[in-house]
């Protein structure tokens, strides 16, 4: 689901809180859409958020004005917000960019869909009895799991539904967590990569959903700068 129907209960003082501020990354989610898209707000003025269009899976052109669409975004501790929006004007500028009149109340998201992209960091997965540890690389990550390349040859001595451990080695800070093991697939070369879900809490989440978002947009900086 995307996050226009993942949309929480509004939270006491978060129907009024304040709209994201020029320069934050941000997630628009179309009602034909299954999927967040990533965006930026790039201006703000009277009743107004301006934001990077977004290219629209299996459409010609990448929105219709008069559309209504959700703008979500971190607000760290209480999580996501959103609010529902209309485009009102889309200005073919390089970037393009999308006017977005916001209506009605901010509301807290429970997110069941998270944005994901291939954001590349080291990783260790490790788990016992007998204690074992297998470093690899990130290559596809979300606030709820992630596809690890392992750089040893051996499989890691778990099955499908085992929990293990996950250090994420991002930038920012490292993210410790427990894991389950989804499976183990057989690569070329003899190589291996784990697919791993997680529920992470709201620090280590916000760490993994800002190297997120952030991988999102310098993927799409090519397209529009």
């Amino acid at each position: 689901m995307s996050a226009s129907s993942t949309r929480g209960s509004t939270g006491r003082g978060t129907s009024q809180a304040p709209l994201p501020r020029v320069n934050t990354p941000v997630l628009l989610s179309l009602p034909d859409v299954d999927h967040d898209l990533p965006s930026r707000v790039e201006d703000r003025y009277d009743d107004l958020v301006v934001v990077a269009a977004v290219a629209v899976p299996g459409r010609s052109r990448r929105g219709s004005d008069g559309e209504v669409l959700t703008l979500a975004w971190a607000t760290p501790p209480r999580g996501l917000l959103a609010v529902a929006c209309i485009l009102v004007e889309q200005r073919l500028v390089s970037p393009p960019l999308w006017l977005l009149r916001p209506f009605g109340p901010r509301s807290r998201l429970q997110r069941r869909r998270y944005a994901r992209a291939d954001v590349t960091v080291r990783a260790m997965v490790s788990g016992g009895e007998p204690a074992w540890r297998i470093a690899g690389q990130v290559s596809d990550l979300s606030e709820g799991g992630a596809r690890i390349m392992l750089e040893a040859a051996s499989a890691p001595p778990a099955g499908a539904g085992d929990l293990v451990w996950l250090d994420l080695g991002l930038p920012e800070e490292p993210v410790h967590t427990v894991a389950t093991l989804l499976g183990v697939d057989l690569l070329g070369g003899g190589r291996r990569q784990v697919r791993l879900q997680f529920d992470l809490d709201e620090r280590p989440g916000e760490r993994v959903r800002r190297a997120v978002l952030k991988r999102q947009l310098e993927g799409r900086g090519g397209d529009d700068r």
